[in-house]
């Protein structure tokens, strides 16, 4: 590869024979293909000696593993796909290559296997999303756990709601304001707001209606477990409302956080590896 001169960008899919070439795949195994996930940058940098890629399986995408809402699982979705049910790539962090620079040379990329913009955005996303994972105060974090009993997890009834009107959903945000990141003292109660961000372009007055659909169960949920606002000594949900992506600002990104609920996708129930949606 040359460097500065090289054309490949992150998101780009090599061909079937290339990455064969490349000990990548075996000549058989064309239901996999090879997705390029090393930036840009990195691509053009001489310091940095690598390509990052992965291997996944060709398959029909599926909207709980779009636009990087589970932070280990992503569907990579094609433009113009010839085949519905092959419209889309699975990408898992565990099936990552390396390769040497220096042997990678594949002229070009497979011109008909091209993602969208909005496609590449998710990658990058999704990529981000596993090194950079929010913290919540650990008191926070005990007390959404505070009327956890057998196989009842309040978390887990959390993401349950969110899972079931996830098709139109960008992110889901907890705003803690200025106790952000304070332990905060037995009878103060966090004063938690939660923003579900919606697809307001391309999901319209649907994704609206779901996102109202998840708020209304959310906050029934907090309702019974962490009562009205008032009386709650642990979390008082003060609002939990809809939010079309074209209204949530950069500020409103910066003063909040992505709620994410690693452990729900290793207990093996129902809910399988679902995981709430993020940016």
């Amino acid at each position: 590869m040359n460097d500065s001169g090289t054309t490949w960008r992150q998101g780009q899919i090599l061909k079937h024979e290339d990455a064969v070439s490349l000990g990548l795949l075996m000549e058989e195994e064309t239901g996999v293909k090879v997705v390029v996930i090393s930036h840009d940058c990195d691509l053009q940098s001489s310091s940095e000696p690598k390509v990052e890629l992965i291997a996944g399986p060709l398959l029909r995408g599926a909207s709980n593993f779009s636009r990087a809402k589970h932070p280990r699982i992503l569907h990579l979705n094609f433009e113009n796909a010839a085949d519905v049910d092959l419209n889309a790539i699975e990408l898992r962090h565990d099936n990552k290559l390396l390769i040497d620079k220096d042997k990678f040379t594949c002229p070009e990329c497979d011109p008909t296997l091209t993602i969208s913009p909005e496609e590449k955005q998710a990658l990058k996303q999704w990529l981000a999303a596993r090194y950079g994972r929010p913290a919540f105060p650990d008191v926070f974090e005990s007390r959404l756990r505070a009327f956890d009993i057998k196989k009842f997890r309040f978390e887990k009834e959390l993401a349950k709601i969110i899972s079931q009107h996830s098709r139109h959903l960008i992110g889901v945000f907890f705003d803690l304001g200025e106790d952000r990141f304070t332990d905060l003292e037995e009878g103060t109660p966090y004063e938690l707001n939660i923003h579900m961000v919606y697809d307001a372009i391309d999901g319209g007055p649907e994704a609206r209606q779901e996102a109202e659909q998840a708020v209304a169960l959310i906050n029934k949920l907090f309702t019974t477990y962490h009562g009205e606002p008032s009386e709650s000594e642990l979390i008082a949900l003060m609002s939990c409302n809809a939010v079309p992506d074209t209204e949530f600002t950069l500020y409103a990104l910066r003063r909040m956080d992505q709620w994410r609920v690693e452990y729900i996708s290793l207990m093996g129930d129902e809910i399988g590896d679902y995981l709430n949606p993020s940016i």
